[in-house]
């Protein structure tokens, strides 16, 4: 598993693009370009290293991964490690394609897509799930973990995640599971210590009207944009702040036009990986059972590469220049408190009995 960790940082970092949909890389030089080699012709000999022991499959089956990403995100490392992983215990018998970077159509087009079984498999981020799957909205609730392993424990939990595949059933998708790139943070022009220095700063938010409502219970003013103007909205000082995880701050440079990285770790990027139910159900059990297990591996290596990638982000970060603070843990316990309204909203959107699954799960992985 490490050699293969190694291999997708490397893959990262040669790119030099790791947001999740958003934004485009820097060019790569040299060095960038033979680390890309490097990886490549490492991830060859890896290609047979699987988590378990071999299936004995009686079909074959092809099957299309449609993505809104690059090769160079999270989102592709999972189901590359998944399609490395399939395709070597099924002894051939299964093969993955993967299509990234739009080519199978947008994210509105790739879960309709899902949804009609056109393709097979797919990942978004939750919020790109919410229009379709209004129960996602759960992990805009701000706030509510105090680390990454909390937060991932309430991605694995049972109860929570047999609620979200009730619902993404009704869609006609099944839920492969979730996992992350850490969490969201804030990066301003000014220095952020306290509730009292947001009054009024102009930030970018996702178009969400939870995520708009956190940040203006907080006291801030929002804006929303397309992703593409914002380092020149940010570097014209047309608004003060943006907030987006350390992959998509790094990858996009935003540290040369923000001194101020500030680790308000309000929300998870949670990333999503769905195929088409009624593929699922369909298959035999022994096919379904390999489904399961080789997906539980490519999040677990997904999650290292993740934490071991974000070490090397904050690097970067300070490297250039710019200053990483770190909130005291009472205020974001305050800044929890005040984003009480979206908490009510949310409860409002999607039930109480949800609702209390989830924060049933938050209080169980403290």
């Amino acid at each position: 598993m490490k050699k293969l960790i190694s291999v997708i940082l490397a893959s990262m970092v040669a790119s030099g693009l790791v947001a999740c949909g958003s934004g485009s890389a820097p060019a790569t030089n040299a060095s960038t370009t033979a680390a890309a080699a490097i990886a490549t012709e490492e991830k060859s000999s890896e290609s047979a290293a699987a988590s378990g022991d071999n299936v004995d499959i009686e079909n074959t089956y092809s099957w299309n991964v449609a993505m809104n990403v690059a090769e160079s995100t999270l989102n592709y490392k999972f189901y590359e490690v998944f399609k490395n992983d399939i395709e070597s215990r099924s002894g051939g018998k299964i093969t993955l394609n993967l299509f990234p970077n739009g080519q199978l159509g947008g994210d509105a087009e790739q879960l309709q897509s899902l949804m009609d079984g056109t393709v097979q498999f797919s990942t978004t981020i939750t919020s790109g799930m919410t229009s379709t799957i209004p129960q996602y909205g759960l992990f805009d609730l701000p706030n509510a973990f105090t680390n990454v392993e909390m937060m991932r424990k309430v991605e694995d939990n049972a109860e929570l995640l047999d609620a979200l595949n009730k619902a993404s059933a009704d869609k006609g998708i099944h839920l492969m599971g979730m996992t992350d790139a850490g969490f969201r943070e804030l990066t301003s022009n000014k220095e952020i210590h306290s509730l009292n220095d947001l009054s009024g700063l102009k930030i970018r938010v996702i178009d969400n009207p939870y995520h708009q409502l956190y940040w203006t219970s907080l006291g801030a003013a929002t804006t929303t944009m397309d992703f593409n103007e914002v380092y020149s909205s940010l570097q014209q000082k047309v608004i003060d702040a943006e907030e987006n995880p350390y992959m998509n701050i790094t990858a996009n440079k935003f540290y040369e036009v923000q001194p101020y990285i500030i680790e308000t770790n309000h929300l998870g990027h949670i990333m999503v990986f769905t195929m088409n139910k009624a593929l699922y159900d369909s298959l035999p059990d022994n096919v379904k059972a390999l489904i399961d297990e080789c997906a539980e591996e490519a999040l677990k290596e997904t999650r290292a590469a993740a934490d071991e990638a974000i070490i090397g982000y904050k690097k970067t970060i300070e490297d250039n220049g710019s200053q990483i603070i770190k909130l005291d843990d009472s205020v974001l316990a305050e800044m929890q408190a005040k984003a009480q309204p979206v908490y009510d909203k949310v409860r409002t959107d999607l039930g109480s009995d949800l609702v209390d699954t989830f924060l049933k799960a938050v209080d169980e992985a403290k």
